[in-house]
């Protein structure tokens, strides 16, 4: 006789940008949702990136912080999407953004900042690249906080295998992946389960999306399910090995908040359809 078991859920957090660029327009509409943990990355405009927002803005996420409406997951601003020798502009993200970012992060109570792997480039040796990211993950680290390496096409860190090689070998205990199995797709790999065994023991985040490769090279943005990430085996998976508490979803689709309640109403089906798989491998 089997036996039906609940499997507890993860938590579903949202970039605030995939409901809406305004603020507090976004928090509502994820509220309206049942929505209350946010992931932080552009506000106003799209070139507007944490941490550098209108003063007004800084306080109303505060407030919203400290009065226990709403928590903020991780900020995402951006950086390392850059080739290694853009010196200069490293050394501004290395020295200005990143610790910017971490000490408002702080104040946020966000435990991690999400940062991306650099892109590929002819004229850097990958060593370079380690050594940079073994910076900036000390740099997070005195502030006590995690940092997730974002995999990224066309990065030194696109897919799971060399985004989980390149963490491994730097072995800062605080630096760990932000995992995005559409974006993997993108760049070659089968996300689940080749990529996700990869990166699993170092996950930290994951972005909930999806995406399909095209034939002159580029991607194009689907709903869920709509392009070539397994998300039925991803999600049971994660339920059923519990790397992380929650998985934040990034629509990328528009028109944003129409896209994100059809992606919520698919995620919720996806998480019933694990039900019974994950039932039917306990019985």
């Amino acid at each position: 006789m089997s036996t039906q078991t609940t499997f507890e859920d993860l938590d579903l957090a949202i970039l605030t940008d995939e409901l809406s660029l305004d603020l507090e327009a976004a928090i509502l509409a994820g509220k309206a949702l049942g929505i209350r943990r946010y992931e932080l990355r552009c506000v106003d405009t799209y070139e507007q990136r944490v941490p550098d927002l209108k003063p007004c803005r800084r306080e109303q996420l505060q407030a919203w912080v400290q009065q226990g409406e709403l928590a903020i997951t991780a900020l995402s601003p951006g950086l390392f999407k850059l080739r290694p020798e853009n010196l200069s502009q490293l050394k501004a993200e290395l020295e200005q953004t990143l610790p910017a970012t971490c000490e408002w992060a702080r104040e946020l109570g966000a435990p991690c900042v999400i940062v991306f792997g650099f892109l590929r480039s002819s004229l850097a040796h990958p060593v370079e690249v380690i050594a940079r990211l073994r910076e900036a993950a000390q740099v997070a680290a005195a502030f006590g906080l995690k940092l997730a390496i974002e995999n990224e096409p066309g990065a030194y860190c696109d897919t799971g295998a060399r985004t989980a090689e390149i963490v491994a070998t730097i072995g800062e205990a605080n630096l760990g992946i932000n995992w995005d199995p559409a974006n993997a797709v993108v760049a070659g790999e089968a996300a689940y389960p080749v990529g996700y065994e990869r990166v699993r023991p170092w996950l930290q985040n994951v972005h909930v999306k999806d995406a399909i490769p095209l034939l002159d090279g580029t991607w194009a943005n689907r709903l869920l399910g709509d392009g070539g990430v397994n998300w039925w085996g991803q999600l049971a998976a994660l339920r059923r090995d519990r790397p992380v508490d929650h998985v934040t979803l990034e629509t990328h689709v528009l028109p944003l908040l129409p896209s994100t309640r059809e992606n919520l109403r698919r995620w919720k089906a996806l998480r019933q359809a694990t039900d019974v798989l994950l039932n039917t491998e306990r019985s």
